[in-house]
């Protein structure tokens, strides 16, 4: 246990010893650590590790203009509206009004809430946002979408999709090639493993986080 008492006043890099006499530190908590540790999860979620790869692959920084289709718990939204900055924006596309109150809380907690704007339409057939620098999609069926996206990207804009098996994977990118207006369409894994470190003992753990789903990227040509 930890006494309130003892933290309160302390800053950040500290330490306060625990009712078994052991150091506990207080650490600036990460957008990991509100991700794992603090946000409400009401459905399955995409991992830190696929996260890291969709937003590098996705291009967006300061100022784009993102649409997100699939919200659920928020953990995407999350990152998007991190990167997107103030001078960004996030349209978030959720079919289920209880997942939008889930995630408008979850950005909340971390104040993020303000670069994004919920809307529960369907990402497929009711997009209003235009002038879009990339759409990252978490959705059953997103070659359903893609006609309807190619009117509201600019030409180069990416488009991401992550996908838990590899038959969606297989119709969504013959799908894509087919409508002849994406190109550069690439599929990929993350597998992430960490090791313990000791002295005269180095090894991976035990367990790792495999298999979990496959980032599907593709660029949109001029429509």
């Amino acid at each position: 246990m930890i006494k309130i008492d003892d933290v309160v006043g302390m800053g950040f890099g500290n330490s306060v010893k625990l009712s078994t006499n052991v150091n506990a530190y207080l650490l600036k908590p990460t957008l990991i650590d509100y991700l794992v540790k603090g946000f409400r999860r009401v459905t399955q979620v995409i991992y830190p590790k696929d996260l890291g790869l969709i937003l590098l692959l996705s291009d967006i920084g300061p100022g784009s203009m993102v649409v997100e289709g699939g919200v659920g718990t928020g953990f995407m939204t999350a990152v998007i509206a991190k990167y997107v900055g103030d001078e960004g924006h996030v349209y978030a596309y959720e079919l289920n009004k209880d997942y939008i109150e889930v995630a408008y809380r979850n950005l909340k907690l971390v104040g993020l809430d303000r670069r994004v704007t919920f809307r529960n339409k369907d990402v497929r057939s009711e997009v209003e946002d235009t002038n879009i620098d990339s759409v990252i999609l978490d959705i059953p069926d997103p070659w359903n979408s893609l006609n309807n996206l190619a009117k509201v990207l600019k030409p180069s804009a990416t488009l991401i999709s992550f996908l838990p098996t590899i038959n969606q994977v297989e119709k969504l990118v013959i799908h894509a090639l087919n409508t002849k207006l994406f190109v550069d369409v690439k599929t990929y894994e993350v597998m992430l493993r960490e090791y313990d470190v000791k002295k005269d003992a180095v090894r991976p753990k035990s367990r790792m986080v495999g298999h979990t789903g496959y980032v599907v990227f593709m660029r949109f040509l001029k429509n």
